[in-house]
């Protein structure tokens, strides 16, 4: 190979470099002011959008859509404070961990959930069922962040006939309860009608993980925010 036409083949390669930088690295916007600079990474329609990395006054790597961080990805702050979890628009939205930097101690770390930008907790919900028996058709919650700290558990009959050859069927109700984790003080019941009952739980102490036999079903539900549920019960029997 001659020198000129090595010296062609170099040519056409850095050009080729350049050329491909200039792709990767195309003006690229970024919607978060403070991530405003430089940045390197995937595009389209000149927004930042898939993987990349922004650099401003804050550096942001990981997912982007439409100019902002969307999807998993680490944000860290001028302050060397970060955070590395979901994001969708540009705000951290699901489960991720915080790390506080701290000087001349170790960092703070705070691991949980986050909606719209606010921590919520170690739980993404205050409750959850850990399982149920076939003919539980439905489990529905409804919380109250008060400082009653009561569960009231009503469970319904939702098969349409309570009655039965000898006359009316006893409508079903918490035979046992198998208490977890936490504790309760009290524990009343009341039957509202034919269909249904209702097991209340007084001054709980959270977290309060119970298995509720009901019959030949059950029920395992955990519930870690203080305050007030009333948890549904819908059984087919």
């Amino acid at each position: 190979m001659t020198k000129t036409t090595l010296l062609k083949a170099k040519i056409v390669i850095v050009c080729f470099l350049i050329i491909s930088f200039c792709a990767h690295s195309q003006n690229c916007e970024v919607d978060n002011p403070a991530l405003k600079g430089t940045y390197t990474g995937d595009c389209k329609k000149n927004k930042a959008h898939g993987k990349g990395k922004a650099i401003g006054t804050d550096t942001y790597e990981g997912d982007f859509k439409n100019g902002l961080p969307d999807g998993t990805g680490t944000y860290t702050w001028s302050n060397k404070n970060f955070f590395t979890g979901k994001y969708v628009k540009g705000v951290k939205e699901g489960k991720g961990t915080m790390t506080f930097k701290m000087e001349g101690r170790q960092d703070s770390v705070i691991e949980g959930f986050w909606k719209k930008d606010i921590y919520i907790g170690q739980h993404e919900k205050a409750w959850e069922v850990h399982s149920k028996t076939g003919s539980i058709r439905d489990v529905n919650v409804d919380f109250t962040p008060d400082k009653f700290n009561n569960v009231k558990v009503i469970i319904t009959n939702t098969t349409g006939s309570v009655v039965g050859l000898g006359g009316p069927v006893t409508p079903m109700k918490v035979d046992n309860t198998l208490l977890i984790k936490g504790s309760f003080q009290r524990q009343t019941n009341l039957e509202s009608h034919l269909k249904s009952t209702e097991t209340t739980y007084h001054d709980v102490i959270y977290p309060f993980r119970v298995k509720l036999q009901i019959s030949r079903e059950e029920v395992e539900i955990e519930f870690y925010e203080p305050g007030s549920y009333i948890v549904n019960i819908s059984i087919n029997n």
